[in-house]
């Protein structure tokens, strides 16, 4: 799909630029330096030249270097030190809430990802992990864009590595381009080496435990920096911690879409009805009509809608959709695969994320969670408990960053529902009714830990069975997914 790797190129071209605009206001790259190669660059961050060439090109139209053949990329704007602590004190006061609650969950998310990454990751993989720590002349936000990269790279999910390098650019990378803290960590070692060393070793309750220690060492560095650095302002504006899958105007009728399949499975338009007309969209969209016809044409390939003539577009039946969806479109193939790696990544953080949203809730949202459950068995399509119970964890998980990416991933589940994945609603119904009945019983039990584990389990499932179906639909990037045996013994 060659307009999947111009999309993934052109994210990439924005990450970069975003990260040396930081790099350059926060002091790391000073007036006159000359900033990596675009060779190097294309190294640190396993991007092609082309890519790095075009961040450094808006790098220069944006002012803040200039470019040439002979000498390179030269820091063009003198910031003084006035003003770099006044970006620093602006970009950390407007966001200590949001990243002390990040420092707090990020663990929550990630830590289970990198430990399953790491303990698959190929002799080689090590071996470059273990280089790029000790290359010390480089500087630590772009050895950690490296790690990055060659960590989460061969799990196959570029939903999930895009995840990963916006919480990294939101996170990690301000803190460590700050000068100060480049020289802090450049003369210690770095934790990442005895995580490498434990899983040559195969040692997985190592491993663990380095996953672990590193995620709450820089939760304690940052409370520490906050104190020592950054004075409480009460009137600073609070910047939250957010992801957004569609943000490009041509893909906003993909959310529009969304949100339709959604009201369509929640029963506001029922099989039969007819949507509203394009211009009643448009307005309640807030968009034109240009983007809802492509909506429309959207729904139709996939099979939820059919527009007639003269009349308008109407809801099919869910029995329908499979018969009338155009696998062979692009456009389908790729938000089926964005349902399938939303789902990958659900299936590998769900465990701790819903053990800790069970344990945070009072009895009256458990209850409100077990009547929901209930009305998926009224409602005869038992595939939605994997979309009630995350849509729960997404509004109930005790930490705004982790709120803000379930109810992301949440929503791409909606691609996958009208089409009857498991074949007639007799065998569907059948497949889902024994994680349904069990984690009911859980809930009832108030057994958070059962819970999460049946959650972990059916998700795993489901992502192995969707993988395979997707590779049998031809789209090959299925394959690529590192999924977990649902038999895995997974530490918590």
């Amino acid at each position: 799909m060659e307009g999947n790797q111009l999309q993934k190129d052109m994210e990439l071209q924005q990450l970069i630029f975003e990260l040396f605009e930081t790099q350059i206001k926060f002091g790391a790259h000073r007036y006159g330096e000359l900033l990596p190669t675009i060779k190097e660059v294309s190294s640190y961050f396993l991007a092609s030249v082309d890519t790095v060439r075009l961040a450094y090109i808006r790098l220069k139209q944006e002012g803040y270097i200039t470019l040439s053949t002979c000498v390179g990329a030269v820091v063009k704007v003198s910031y003084t030190d006035s003003e770099i602590q006044q970006h620093i004190q602006g970009y950390f006061s407007s966001r200590k809430e949001s990243l002390l609650a990040f420092a707090q969950s990020v663990g929550i998310l990630s830590s289970y990802v990198q430990w399953f990454a790491l303990k698959n990751a190929a002799p080689e993989t090590l071996d470059k992990l273990e280089r790029s720590c000790t290359q010390i002349e480089i500087l630590p936000v772009y050895r950690m864009s490296q790690q990055l990269q060659l960590i989460f790279s061969p799990l196959g999910n570029d939903l999930l590595l895009r995840l990963f390098w916006q919480m990294f650019l939101f996170f990690q990378a301000p803190l460590v381009s700050i000068p100060q803290n480049i020289n802090v960590i450049n003369s210690s070692s770095s934790p990442l080496l005895d995580m490498i060393q434990s899983a040559r070793n195969k040692d997985w309750t190592e491993l663990w435990k380095g996953v672990e220690i590193t995620a709450e060492k820089y939760f304690i560095g940052l409370q520490t920096f906050f104190n020592n650095h950054i004075p409480l302002n009460a009137d600073d504006i609070q910047i939250d911690f957010t992801w957004s899958i569609y943000k490009k105007t041509s893909q906003v009728c993909y959310s529009i879409c969304l949100d339709l399949m959604l009201k369509i499975c929640d029963g506001v338009y029922k099989a039969g009805d007819f949507l509203p007309s394009p211009k009643e969209l448009a307005t309640e969209n807030k968009v034109g009509i240009k983007t809802i016809r492509r909506t429309v044409t959207l729904l139709n390939k996939m099979g939820v809608t059919r527009s007639v003539n003269g009349i308008g577009t109407k809801v099919l039946k869910p029995s329908e959709s499979q018969n009338n969806c155009d696998f062979s479109d692009a456009t389908i193939q790729k938000r089926l695969l964005d349902f399938l790696q939303s789902l990958h990544i659900l299936s590998l953080t769900c465990r701790r994320c819903a053990k800790i949203t069970i344990c945070s809730v009072d009895l009256n949202c458990k209850n409100q969670l077990i009547e929901q459950l209930e009305m998926v068995k009224v409602s005869g399509a038992y595939e939605r408990i994997i979309y009630v119970c995350n849509e729960f964890i997404s509004l109930h998980i005790p930490f705004q960053p982790l709120r803000s990416v379930y109810a992301k991933l949440v929503q791409q589940l909606v691609w996958g529902y009208p089409l009857n994945l498991h074949g007639d609603r007799e065998s569907t119904n059948a497949y889902f009714l024994p994680y349904l009945e069990s984690l009911e019983e859980c809930l009832k039990e108030d057994d958070a830990d059962k819970f999460s584990i049946i959650l972990e389990r059916l998700q795993t499932v489901e992502t192995n069975f969707t993988a395979q179906w997707l590779i049998n639909l031809g789209v090959q990037e299925a394959s690529a997914l590192i999924i977990p045996n649902d038999k895995l013994i997974v530490i918590s």
